[in-house]
């Protein structure tokens, strides 16, 4: 039986880099991109560092990073 997944991704033109999803939050699925704001770490990623599926599991950390972001720039499902 395979895991369900469920999509993640980051409005790199929202993010403002300050952290809180992969320094507090949730640093099993993000993490810091070259121009320091937020990409998806790349065991997740599907296409680009912005976009990614998660396994359902992981949901729940993925939501608390986006309640987090002070700018709405992730999205899950």
């Amino acid at each position: 039986m395979t895991s369900l997944m469920v999509k993640v991704s980051v409005d790199d033109n929202e993010c403002t880099g300050c952290g809180l999803c992969y320094n507090d939050e949730c640093p099993e699925i993000f993490m810091e991109g070259d121009e320091g704001t937020s990409n998806i770490k790349p065991e997740f990623r599907k296409g680009g560092p912005l976009e990614g599926d998660i396994p359902d599991a992981k949901k729940g950390c993925a939501d608390k990073a986006a309640d987090a972001c002070p700018v709405s720039a992730i999205k899950v499902g």
